[in-house]
């Protein structure tokens, strides 16, 4: 599915607290059009008929309000504790993404346009793109910008930080390019360097 004759999809992915958003902020500063999956994710959650036909399908009717919203407590607390289950949602969720990526994308992004996520790899959006940007960061650096946002411990935020190294080792190495993140100037820099490669490589 990736490069496709009209446009140019680049993934852009990184841990908790490297900066993918920030990099994404910036290209939108620049006018690109980026696609967040976990915006979108929570939006097809609440809005896909068939997402949720297959939600009710799976955990019954009590997994749906009166409104006919989810009701994710209650989806949370089946898929928490049964790693089967959550591996049938996450594969549910992923696929519908995708769809609706594959969609986005064909109607008039531009010549070059982004996808951000942080399980590119796992979420198989890897073979959708023509090239990854990996944004890296020091590890204390991270700790130091996620905790300073909230909503999350410090013992969470290390398991996190753990379960996501395989997740950047699943990337393919042929077209992965990497941007460091020290929160220094240089990041707008490469970003820049990196949008005249990509550029190069539109067919």
């Amino acid at each position: 599915m990736a490069g496709t004759q009209d446009t140019r999809l680049v993934g852009i992915t990184g841990g908790i607290g490297a900066g993918k958003s920030v990099v994404s902020r910036i290209l939108r500063l620049k006018g690109y059009q980026v696609y967040d999956c976990d915006s979108r994710a929570k939006e097809l959650m609440s809005g896909s008929e068939e997402l949720i036909a297959a939600l009710r399908e799976r955990f019954g009717e009590s997994c749906v309000l009166e409104d006919g919203s989810l009701d994710s407590r209650l989806i949370s607390a089946k898929v928490f504790s049964v790693e089967e289950e959550r591996i049938w949602l996450n594969s549910l969720v992923h696929a519908a993404v995708r769809n609706d990526l594959y969609t986005w994308r064909k109607s008039g992004k531009g010549a070059l346009c982004f996808v951000e996520s942080a399980i590119i790899a796992t979420s198989g959006l890897d073979r959708m793109c023509d090239s990854i940007w990996l944004v890296e960061s020091p590890e204390q650096l991270r700790i130091r910008r996620a905790l300073g946002r909230g909503g999350i411990t410090e013992k969470d935020l290390m398991q996190r930080i753990r379960a996501q190294q395989s997740e950047f080792g699943m990337l393919p190495p042929d077209k992965t390019k990497r941007i460091s993140n020290s929160g220094d100037s240089s990041l707008i820099e490469q970003i820049d360097i990196l949008l005249e490669v990509e550029s190069k490589n539109i067919k």
